[in-house]
């Protein structure tokens, strides 16, 4: 499917459930009306439509293959219109409308080239749906995946990247922790997330860059890579904007 046949939708839906997976961390799966289905690209996102026009913009995290729930990823944002609601009122069944799907992040199936992944937080999202939208269809591309949090407990699917990794010779897992605690005992790598891509690769020519994350993660990013070799057009970025209220991206 490519990106000019999809259209998009407004569709009410209902919250499903929500799991609380690290202490400011919410996977929320949302189920359409039977008669409806959301024809859309492992990547994008959608944009709730809130009370007094308010938006708010979650990643889907399943592939279009896996899509009899549509999966969210949310980060607690303390006062934020939406993520206080969810966190401390919602209980599941509500009913909620969204647009969609939107955004240009999505896989770019016409290169041959390896792939470095680069999220930061939640941004684990979308990367999540592309990385399986690519082993569904049999991608042989070489993939590396480096996920950046602060510590252990934000690692909110700590088994699933490296199951990915046991089944796929293609692929490969790196977690960074921005900041450890000691009851941690982390012995794997630490520092600013895109450091490490930086350190593991003298030079990017030869790669394309999908990255999600907060703006400042992919400003230096974009920046750094292009200084290490990267080819022009070959960053591909979701950023996650702060709305006025302080409501995160995703």
């Amino acid at each position: 499917r490519r990106a000019g046949d999809i259209q998009i939708k407004r569709l009410p839906c209902r919250i499903e459930s929500i799991e609380k997976v690290a202490p400011d961390v919410a996977i929320v799966r949302l189920k359409l009306p039977a008669s409806e289905r959301l024809q859309y690209l492992a990547g994008q996102y959608i944009d709730f439509l809130l009370k007094d026009g308010k938006r708010r913009s979650f990643s889907l995290a399943t592939p279009p293959h896996d899509d009899s729930l549509l999966e969210l990823h949310i980060r607690h944002i303390p006062g934020g219109f939406f993520s206080d609601a969810l966190f401390t009122q919602y209980k599941g069944r509500e009913i909620l409308r969204f647009e969609g799907p939107l955004g240009s992040f999505y896989l770019r199936e016409d290169s041959d080239k390896p792939i470095v992944f680069l999220a930061g937080g939640t941004g684990f999202a979308p990367i999540k749906a592309i990385i399986e939208h690519a082993f569904h269809h049999k991608v042989e591309r070489q993939m590396v995946l480096y996920w950046g949090v602060r510590s252990l407990a934000d690692l909110y699917l700590p088994q699933l990247p490296g199951t990915w990794q046991a089944a796929h010779p293609n692929f490969t897992f790196i977690p960074v922790l921005s900041d450890p605690k000691p009851e941690d005992a982390w012995t794997g790598r630490t520092g600013f997330v895109h450091q490490a891509v930086l350190h593991d690769f003298p030079s990017l020519a030869g790669y394309q860059v999908y990255a999600c994350g907060a703006p400042a993660m992919i400003d230096a990013a974009r920046r750094d890579f292009a200084a290490q070799g990267l080819p022009d057009g070959q960053f591909y970025a979701d950023s996650f904007t702060y709305a006025a209220e302080t409501e995160a991206r995703a």
